[in-house]
C-alpha cells in the first residue's frame, strides 16, 4: 500500500473560478450601495458648503464697508450664478442648487455686468436690500439683512 505524502501548500494551491466570481460580483454591489449614497451625500454637502460660503462673503461685505469707510454693493448675476462684491466675483454657486433673489427695490436700473444689486452695506453700519434664497430639494435657507444694524440674518424654509 503506498501512502501518499502531503505536497507544500506553495506553489499548486490558488483561488477557484468560482471563488473569483464571487469576490467580483460582492465588490460590485458594494460599489453600487456606496455609489449611489455617496452622490446624495455629495450633493448634500455641496448645498451645505454653499451656504456657509454664502453666509461668509456676506459678513466679509459687513465688515469690509465697515473697514473702509464707504458703501459695499453685493450683486447676483444670474446668467452665470455668480456672487459679486464690489464688482469682483466671490462665490460661483452650483448649478444642482436652485436660487431665487429679490434686488433692492429702490435700484433696478443699476443692472450692471456684475449683476443685480441685492444688498448694500453702509459705512455708518446699516444696510439695504432685498433677500437671496438658495435651495437644495425641499430645504432652503433665505438670506436677508437688518436694515438698523447691518446683520446679515438666515432663516431656514421650505422651498417651493
Amino acid at each position: 500500500m503506498r501512502l501518499r505524502t502531503p505536497r507544500p501548500w506553495g506553489r499548486h494551491r490558488g483561488f477557484t473560478l468560482l471563488e473569483l466570481l464571487v469576490v467580483l460580483v460582492l465588490a460590485g454591489i458594494a460599489v453600487a450601495v456606496v455609489g449611489g449614497s455617496a452622490q446624495a451625500y455629495m450633493e448634500r454637502a455641496r448645498y451645505h458648503q454653499t451656504v456657509r460660503d454664502l453666509a461668509s462673503q456676506l459678513g466679509r461685505a459687513r465688515a469690509l464697508c465697515v473697514q473702509q469707510g464707504r458703501q459695499i454693493v453685493v450683486s447676483y448675476a444670474p446668467q452665470n450664478r455668480q456672487l459679486s462684491i464690489d464688482g469682483q466675483s466671490v462665490l460661483d454657486i452650483p448649478a444642482s442648487l436652485s436660487v431665487r433673489w429679490e434686488g433692492l427695490a429702490q435700484a433696478p436700473q443699476q443692472q450692471n455686468a456684475a449683476g443685480q444689486p441685492v444688498f448694500v452695506f453702509n459705512a455708518e453700519g446699516g444696510a439695504r436690500g432685498g433677500q437671496i434664497q438658495v435651495s437644495r430639494g425641499a430645504q432652503g435657507v433665505l438670506f436677508s439683512v437688518n436694515w438698523l444694524l447691518g446683520t446679515v440674518q438666515q432663516t431656514v424654509v421650505a422651498a417651493p
